[in-house]
């Protein structure tokens, strides 16, 4: 039997996904190893060879695959714990990554404090060069200059360092010099130049994304060869992948290289799951949320599409590398609930994490946090947490909730227990919002798929909160980042800046052809070397345009097949398709504006072998003898009697009326009273309000696809 294994590791616990040649699957968690994450890794790779029966050394050569998916970067660059950086940059220019766009998160809060450059001032050396804004050098490279910004890297022990020039995206010849100098005087040190890392216009959005690259770079590079070398020692002989934050997957030598690309490339697995399970009931809008251990990402896919930005702030500083946009909030599993120091209820975004973890966990944790709530509510058993391989303690759930939140508030247990669960439920739905009608999408109006080892618990309540009617929940909820790392092909991005006005007068059609082919060859030696055959390759073509006088431009598709050239007579197809793009972002178009060119992108897919989902067999639809016991259950007000199922045991056709409770190994899905469930062809659990069919309600998230097709009739 040969294997197939996504890895995600989260905050809280490593997620892995077993899937096998013949479509079965498992599911295992290891708790997160923040000190050394490649130790949950090799305890959750034993653990699936302990269940084969067999030593990890007979286990490993059977697997193919492994797509691994990571936040040690972005916890490294939220944490500070990140590279000794110094920059290089053009004389004259030496702040700008500090004084970034001269704006404040919170434009109304006087006393609010600019963040940490990630390069101290004093590590931010000038050098005398200069390029014109067309490539033409005006000021010669000074040597003696980056030979003395050397000096200091030495002198200061600087581990990486990042290099930005003013316009080398017109010109890298001045970078290179730089990279080719410093390389020879730091020898073992990281150098990142921007040309390579991103060459666009902006110094500062492309120059703060190549200090990123440096920061994290030698971090990433450690920890990717530590990892290497533990699977050869153990008896890996397949492939290794690593997931990026643009949702698609990338070579651990290219990730070494690139490894900004990694920031938030965890929760980027999620979007691509989310376009597999709407794929199953023809959803073409869904709405992904996964509450974990330590956050709760939100993804917005529209049209099968999820929205791709190059417009996110890290730790306050721009990430302009293009990545799905996720919007993440403090709220998981972990997340405590305190009274603050004005006497407000609270929930997060302080996180208890992996250690010392939730007071339940009995490993040092004092504070009460949302899954001590859940267990006291009787969602959870303390009995059968992570299938029951881990005890957890509701008395010290309930000794936690009172010192910091029941005396001091003067409330029940059950209603400060409560107040937890709607506090974060409140935060989370608004995360939705702001993911959703922020940008002029009704929620009501798409599929929300639900994961995370504790978003199901908390998925109806969310839905009632948005309004929204249907919930899927899918059998790997838990690992779910974990299946879209298996399930996303390799992909690449590349960018050159072009400036020109897109009417018939002023477009440019040969120097449009010259930008693309050189991405187009740059794009097919990366996919050639991480072993990608020809016809595996596809190439999609986009345009950043702006109407005139706007400062922001959009990426529009250009009408280019793989190989193909763009012609004259493209032109208007291309205006047209700005227009439409512009007016589903905004609400509004203007055709016949003048539209302008800044910038041409390609994005290069490597399409890999997919595992293989099989539908699974019909089982019943009495779900009655999946019934294991019967638990009380808190509900808005109210203690309910709630049958306790067994969710290992259900399957496709089975149905069921809450409240109940279904245990999963790795998580528990709460049905309130007034929802119900029942199992795809997949055994997947899909969740409706109660009294309405699920035709109606598939038509309710279906909505735009009707649309499309009464006016295709039309």
């Amino acid at each position: 039997m040969a294997y197939k294994i996504g890895i995600d590791v989260g905050g809280t616990f490593t997620d892995f996904l077993l899937m096998a040649d013949d479509g079965s699957f498992e599911v295992y968690k290891a708790s997160s190893t923040p000190q050394d994450p490649s130790i949950a890794v090799l305890n959750g790779l034993t653990q699936m060879a302990d269940g084969k029966g067999i030593p990890l050394s007979e286990f490993l050569p059977q697997v193919s695959l492994i797509a691994h998916g990571t936040t040690i970067t972005t916890n490294a660059v939220l944490t500070g714990n990140v590279a000794k950086t110094g920059l290089v940059t053009t004389e004259g220019h030496r702040d700008w990554l500090q004084t970034r766009r001269g704006l404040k998160p919170s434009c109304y809060d006087a006393k609010e404090a600019p963040p940490e450059p990630i390069v101290q001032r004093k590590l931010r050396r000038p050098v005398k060069e200069r390029v014109a804004f067309d490539g033409k050098e005006l000021l010669p490279l000074s040597i003696d200059d980056v030979l003395d910004a050397a000096r200091v890297f030495r002198k200061d022990g600087v581990q990486a360092v990042a290099v930005c020039f003013l316009n080398s995206f017109a010109s890298p010849d001045h970078e290179k010099k730089a990279k080719e100098i410093l390389e020879q005087e730091l020898p073992g040190v990281y150098i990142s130049t921007s040309s390579d890392v991103l060459p666009q216009v902006r110094i500062y959005e492309r120059g703060s994304t190549t200090v990123f690259n440096a920061a994290v770079g030698p971090i990433l590079r450690s920890y990717i060869n530590n990892l290497l070398g533990k699977l050869e020692t153990s008896g890996f002989q397949g492939v290794l992948l690593i997931m990026q934050s643009n949702g698609g997957m990338m070579s651990p030598q290219v990730a070494m290289d690139f490894a900004v690309n990694t920031l938030l490339s965890g929760p980027a697995g999620g979007a691509t799951s989310g376009v597999f399970f709407g794929d199953i009931h023809d959803c073409k809008n869904v709405i992904t949320m996964d509450m974990g251990g330590t956050s709760f990402d939100v993804c917005l896919i529209r049209e099968r599409e999820p929205e791709i930005s190059s417009e996110l702030d890290v730790a306050m500083f721009r990430m302009a590398a293009p990545s799905i946009g996720i919007y993440t909030v403090g709220a998981g599993g972990g997340s405590i609930a305190h009274v603050d120091h004005d006497g407000m209820f609270r929930v997060g975004p302080k996180s208890a994490g992996a250690f010392p973890g939730p007071a339940c966990y009995a490993t040092g944790g004092t504070e009460p946090a949302v899954t001590d709530a859940d267990l006291l509510l009787g969602y959870l058993d303390p009995d059968y947490f992570l299938g029951g391989t881990m005890k957890i303690d509701p008395e010290l759930s309930r000794e936690a909730l009172k010192t910091h939140v029941t005396d001091k508030l003067n409330l029940s247990e059950e209603e400060a227990a409560w107040g937890v669960y709607k506090i974060v439920n409140s935060n989370m739905a608004q995360a939705v919002r702001v993911t959703s009608i922020n940008k002029g999408y009704d929620p009501r109006s798409a599929f929300l798929v639900t994961a995370g080892g504790a978003g199901p618990v908390h998925a109806c309540a969310i839905a009632d909160d948005l309004e929204a009617p249907m919930i899927l929940v899918p059998k790997i909820s838990s690992v779910f980042c974990a299946t879209g790392m298996l399930i996303s092909d390799i992909k690449h991005d590349f960018v050159r800046v072009l400036h020109m006005i897109l009417d018939p007068k002023n477009i440019d059609v040969p120097g449009f052809n010259a930008r693309m082919e050189e991405m187009k060859e740059e794009a097919l030696d990366v996919l050639k070397r991480e072993g990608i055959a020809a016809d595996r390759i596809q190439l999609n073509y986009w345009a950043d345009i702006r109407y005139e006088g706007q400062f922001n431009e959009i990426a529009t598709p250009v009408p280019m097949k793989n190989g193909s050239r763009f012609a004259f007579g493209m032109l208007t197809e291309l205006n047209d398709a700005f227009n439409k793009r512009h007016d589903t972002l905004f609400g509004y178009s203007l055709p016949g504006f003048t539209q302008e060119l800044m910038s041409l992108r390609l994005s290069a897919v490597g399409t890999v072998d997919k595992p293989d989902f099989r539908e699974t067999g019909f089982v019943d639809e009495d779900v009655s003898r999946c019934i294991k016991g019967h638990r009380n259950i808190y509900w808005d007000g109210t203690w309910l009697d709630a049958a306790v199922y067994d969710g290992p045991q259900m399957g496709r056709g089975h149905k069921l009326v809450g409240p109940a409770i279904i245990e999963e190994p790795t998580t528990t899905i709460v049905v309130p009273p007034h929802w119900q469930l029942f199992c795809d062809r997949y055994s997947n659990y899909v969740l409706n309000h109660v009294g309405m069919s699920l035709e109606e309600s598939f038509r309710l998230v279906r909505w735009d696809t009707c649309r499309e097709e009464q006016a295709a009739k039309a």
